[in-house]
């Protein structure tokens, strides 16, 4: 093809390239058995339409941690019951990082210099949306659990200090979607999960990385390592 083109369903948030190859092919087919039912779109290299694709679609050999190869989506992969489970806290944190990313390069967001310090001791925290198809156990929620309260907490505390106005109302917005400590009770994740992880926890994850894209992006002054 001269012209790059996708196929995305709506429904399932998942958008795939079509490509002349065997791989792409084979996922191709899979596409079709599987979404033939559903909204599903063509979008061309320019098309105005790809707007309206936001950044926690499942992008087939992308190179996003836990999204499928080719390979992997046309054969046995074992996250699809889970990526494409609902995510509404994802899907309403990617709407508010995608309109933080717009007012920056409008250049309607104004940084503060607090700004770099909170996103520095934040991104120590943030290291989530493990791959859809990763078994799990009880410790392994437990375990994943921990790590999702202590990014929130580190949310929650950067919300409360001087940082700059605009960074301040999307940590203000996003915590408004989040879910408290009381929504993720741990006996209940690992009720609803095995041998993948709970879609509530997952869910919640996914949404983390779409903070953290956005913060390494364009807040943090340097990359830092996750705590661990």
């Amino acid at each position: 093809m001269s012209e790059f083109v996708d196929v995305v369903c709506h429904q399932c948030r998942i958008q795939l390239e079509l490509l002349d190859a065997p791989a792409p092919r084979a996922a191709w087919w899979k596409f079709l058995d599987e979404h033939a039912h559903h909204p599903v779109e063509l979008l061309w290299e320019h098309s105005g339409a790809r707007e309206r694709i936001d950044i926690d679609y499942i992008v087939v050999d992308s190179d996003i941690e836990g999204d499928p190869s080719f390979a992997e989506y046309a054969g046995d992969w074992p996250g699809r019951p889970l990526a494409l489970h609902p995510r509404p806290t994802a899907r309403a944190v990617a709407e508010i990082v995608e309109r933080a990313f717009a007012a920056m390069d409008a250049h309607e967001w104004r940084p503060a210099p607090a700004d770099a310090v909170a996103a520095e001791r934040i991104m120590r925290y943030m290291d989530f949306a493990p791959p859809a198809g990763e078994l799990v156990d009880d410790a392994a929620v437990l375990a994943r659990l921990t790590a999702v309260e202590a990014a929130l907490d580190q949310l929650r505390r950067a919300s409360a200090e001087p940082v700059g106005e605009h960074f301040g109302t999307f940590l203000t917005d996003v915590l408004r979607i989040l879910p408290a400590p009381a929504d993720l009770p741990p006996d209940e994740l690992r009720a609803e999960s095995g041998p993948l992880a709970s879609p509530r926890l997952w869910d919640t994850e996914r949404a983390l990385r779409l903070i953290q894209h956005l913060v390494a992006a364009r807040i943090s002054p340097r990359q830092t390592t996750p705590h661990t």
